[in-house]
């Protein structure tokens, strides 16, 4: 029987640490080549855009996709899951939640392979997925001070005074950019700047220091300066459409800054051992992939069904009547 999973059945279903494991497998299977991801479907119209995604993971053992869209200022996700052996309707999952966690554990899953050992962390944002992304490291890695920097001081001085708290690491608040990342060794970019980009500048990164950046997931967005795909030695992105999606890589292969052989994917990165040393500068960009959407909704669904969360859906969808007519090669083979 298929559930429903509100924005807090998901808040109680999901942890870090099997948000994390859940992510890890995914990678790990799609390398291995087990996992199938269509590429991302964005269509605009008048009062908005919708953007559909949808990917399979034989091993956890479903198929899904996930629509978000937007309308006028109002942005809205859902996740749909199906059983891969059955094709039974298992959940259709509110994404509020389970997008902002996805994106700061995808974030971390790379930083946790390029910067083992960062305990200097600078943070450039200071909304929800700035949040998150402190949060999940807090977790994840031996951090010892954060800085952050936000354009409104307000904002960044409540999340330094909150977090300190809740996370109990030293984060303080820094009015300027450059100096949140002067002497970090892993910095979390995670704005909202859309057509006001860059919010992060080459000259503000250290001589050793990992980059993530998961704003700027559509060609008119701005995150990142050229030069920073520029100074990288390594650049992963969680798909390679990112190169295709995000302006911050349009602009820095405009400008003949983005050298695509430096550029692996996240997968790569998970289902295979680094050779060598880790370069000195290394970058993460993120536009988002099904399969973190997919993965994290799995892992959600087994959660939520051993504690009890969610609301029955009955008999939804029906099954169709009668099977479709077999074409073409297979046809013949059948």
């Amino acid at each position: 029987m298929a559930i429903i999973l509100t924005d807090d059945d998901i808040k109680q279903a999901t942890d870090i640490p099997g948000v994390l494991a859940a992510l890890d497998s995914a990678y790990r299977e799609e390398y291995a080549g087990g996992a199938a991801i269509t590429e991302r479907v964005n269509l605009r119209f008048s009062s908005g855009w919708l953007r559909l995604m949808a990917a399979s993971l034989p091993g956890s053992g479903v198929v899904g996709y996930k629509e978000f869209h937007l309308v006028g200022d109002t942005v809205r996700f859902q996740v749909n899951l199906f059983d891969i052996h059955t094709g039974e309707f298992l959940a259709a999952l509110d994404g509020n939640h389970l997008t902002v966690l996805r994106t700061a554990a995808t974030a971390a899953l790379a930083a946790a392979r390029l910067a083992p050992t960062a305990s200097t962390v600078g943070i450039i944002g200071s909304g929800a997925e700035a949040r998150m992304q402190a949060t999940v490291l807090s977790q994840l890695l031996d951090v010892k001070r954060m800085v952050v920097h936000s354009p409104r001081k307000e904002r960044r001085e409540l999340f330094a005074a909150e977090l300190t708290e809740r996370l109990g690491i030293d984060i303080e608040p820094s009015a300027s950019g450059a100096d949140a990342a002067s002497g970090a060794e892993l910095i979390m970019v995670a704005t909202n700047t859309g057509g006001r980009g860059p919010a992060f500048h080459a000259d503000w990164m250290p001589e050793t220091v990992h980059i993530s950046s998961t704003g700027s997931t559509l060609p008119e967005e701005r995150e990142l300066d050229s030069g920073v795909w520029g100074a990288a030695e390594l650049i992963v992105v969680d798909r390679f459409q990112a190169l295709e999606e995000s302006g911050d890589a349009i602009t820095a292969a405009e400008a003949g800054a983005l050298d695509t052989g430096r550029v692996i994917t996240l997968a790569e990165l998970c289902g295979r051992p680094m050779d060598g040393p880790l370069p000195a500068r290394t970058l993460f960009k993120s536009v988002g992939s099904p399969l973190q959407d997919v993965a994290v909704a799995a892992y959600a669904y087994r959660s939520a069904k051993e504690k009890g969360l969610g609301t029955s859906l009955p008999g939804f969808p029906s099954v169709k009547g009668s099977v479709p007519v077999v074409v073409g090669a297979e046809r013949d083979a059948a």
